[in-house]
């Protein structure tokens, strides 16, 4: 079975998997977003143990996955999420700087990387404030911008595409960058009219939505590019692991947040 083929069969099996739980909602939501932070640090992990890095591989799992954990059980507001990351990332830096067995110390930009690393696993922990906003609605209005735009920034960059957007990710060009963030802005009154959300900061969510998920993207890209791996997982064929299939929601999830003022 071809890349393509796989891709396909695992959009078809596991996306009304995942319509269930978040239509569930409550218990059934935390959970998965506990089950898919905790598949994320292990795969954080692994990419770090594969680029021959051992000694900040536990740093990810000691720090990222008990606050993520925290804060989703017990349902932190989406402003004390936020914070939770600001503090993961010093707690990062701090861990991160412990002398190594041989006595030397990590640099600067590997502290930088462990930190952005951390953080990056950490933002699992934004998905149920989100999910609990307006009895969902705002994130399911999200979650089909990022959709959306990533399917026709995809197609429509293999059909138009031909100045690249970033050294990080060469596949992808300006051209499907803005026909993506020109697609989430269109789409999103449409989406807040059916789902009872105002217009006018829906349309600020569908720009702020088109421009984060690809940011959130190539930040992976750069985490692949640091850390000498093609994928940071293979539990999703034709995907990638969860935070290849994740990257753009996640950014996507924390800009939202913002944009809707958390509190």
């Amino acid at each position: 079975m071809g890349r393509i083929e796989a891709r396909v069969w695992t959009a078809l099996a596991g996306i009304p998997v995942v319509l269930l739980f978040v239509a569930a909602g409550g218990l059934w939501f935390k959970g998965l977003c506990l089950v898919l932070a905790l598949i994320g640090v292990r795969e954080m992990q692994r990419a770090f143990k594969s680029s021959g890095d051992y000694g900040r591989a536990p740093i990810i799992g000691e720090v990222a996955y008990p606050a993520v954990a925290y804060a989703v059980y017990f349902g932190f507001s989406a402003l004390w999420a936020i914070s939770t990351l600001v503090s993961l990332g010093v707690l990062a830096v701090v861990f991160g700087a412990r002398e190594e067995q041989d006595g030397s110390r990590l640099s600067l930009a590997s502290l930088c990387t462990t930190l952005l690393c951390t953080l990056y696993v950490s933002l699992f922990a934004l998905l149920y404030p989100l999910r609990a906003l307006n009895n969902g609605k705002w994130f399911w209005l999200v979650l089909l911008l990022v959709w959306t735009g990533d399917t026709l920034a995809y197609y429509g960059g293999k059909r138009f595409g031909k100045v690249p957007l970033s050294p990080l990710s060469p596949k992808k060009t300006r051209e499907g960058f803005l026909i993506g963030l020109f697609a989430t802005t269109l789409v999103a009154p449409l989406l807040a009219y059916m789902l009872g959300l105002p217009i006018e900061r829906a349309i600020v969510m569908g720009a702020a939505v088109g421009v984060a998920a690809p940011m959130g993207d190539l930040l992976e890209s750069f985490f692949k590019r640091e850390l000498g791996v093609k994928d940071l997982g293979s539990l999703l064929p034709g995907h990638g692991g969860v935070l290849d299939r994740c990257d753009s929601l996640l950014f996507a999830a924390f800009t939202a947040l913002l944009v809707l003022g958390a509190r």
